[in-house]
């Protein structure tokens, strides 16, 4: 047999030297002198094993993470998309990272329920659908989900009569029939039946929670008969008003490129409060009426606002 040559030589003289010097990088990396013993830069390639000594895990022990990978997984292999479009998505996701985990009312059940819940990890979401089949659709796919199914009251071939006459109705009006500024900061939803526009009638844990984020992006409002997102909105503006903790209830409103919805929302939701906004969705946030300085209501023009 021939003797290796010279090139073979210095070739495994190089890995072994290379061999050595990782093994050497590893455990400098490992002991607690590293930080001293290596430069920064070392320390931070990414070809050193020190992932490799962590223990095997049990599986997806942070709170949502395993909601996180089921939603990237149906994502991922569905062609369907959901409602909103990513710029969308970004602007809710922005307050999401802010300051999730937080409490999430969504109005209406669609393919991007499964994201909501997945984007608030260790927070409470819950969901208000109006239509019993796409409710059941929907429970049936993904039945983790806190969902109710509800009852409107109004329709969106009456949205400008609501829109004109609500304020001949006391207790629509920020300080109902009395206008204290107690009863202002603090407007009535649950029982209010005397007011056209209030969701009076939803489960309970609806109206015991403050709602740091409100996603409005049902019931539906592209037909005649259909609810519409009138009582939605003020249902919203209601709750915002009347939040008695600290902080600001961050709300969303879909498909303000339709009529309806763009004049409710600025009577309502106000546009002082309008912060920002993309495609179809505007973000409001809405300070309690007990910080605003102004808890009757913004005069006769819009007393919301």
């Amino acid at each position: 047999m021939k003797p290796p040559g010279r090139r073979v030589l210095l070739a495994a003289g190089a890995c072994a030297l290379l061999l050595a010097a990782f093994c050497l990088a590893a455990a400098l990396v490992t002991t607690p002198l590293s930080p001293y013993l290596l430069p920064p830069l070392a320390l931070s390639l990414p070809c050193l094993p020190a992932v490799l000594a962590s223990p095997s895990g049990t599986g997806y022990a942070a709170p949502g993470a395993a909601a996180l990978a089921d939603a990237a997984v149906e994502y991922a292999t569905s062609e369907i998309v959901p409602q909103q479009s990513r710029e969308e998505i970004a602007l809710s996701l922005a307050v999401l990272r802010r300051r999730a985990p937080l409490r999430l009312l969504v109005f209406g059940l669609g393919h991007d329920s499964r994201l909501w819940h997945a984007l608030n990890p260790g927070g409470a979401t819950v969901f208000l659908e109006e239509d019993p089949a796409w409710y059941r659709v929907v429970r049936a796919q993904s039945p983790f989900l806190r969902a109710h199914l509800v009852a409107y009251r109004t329709r969106l071939d009456h949205a400008d009569r609501l829109l004109a006459g609500y304020r001949r109705h006391p207790s629509c009006l920020p300080g109902g029939a009395g206008g204290s500024a107690t009863t202002a900061a603090l407007m009535r939803v649950r029982g209010n039946w005397a007011c056209p526009l209030a969701l009076h009638n939803l489960p309970p844990e609806v109206y015991e929670t403050e709602w740091d984020m409100i996603m409005i992006d049902a019931p539906k409002g592209y037909f005649a008969a259909a609810p519409g997102r009138m009582a939605a909105i003020w249902t919203a503006a209601a709750m915002a008003r009347s939040r008695r903790g600290e902080g600001d209830t961050d709300v969303f409103l879909h498909d303000v490129d339709r009529r309806v919805e763009k004049a409710f929302a600025e009577e309502f939701l106000c546009e002082r409060f309008r912060v920002g906004g993309t495609g179809r969705l505007w973000h409001f946030r809405i300070p309690p009426a007990s910080r605003r300085g102004d808890a009757a209501g913004g005069g006769d023009r819009r007393p919301f606002c």
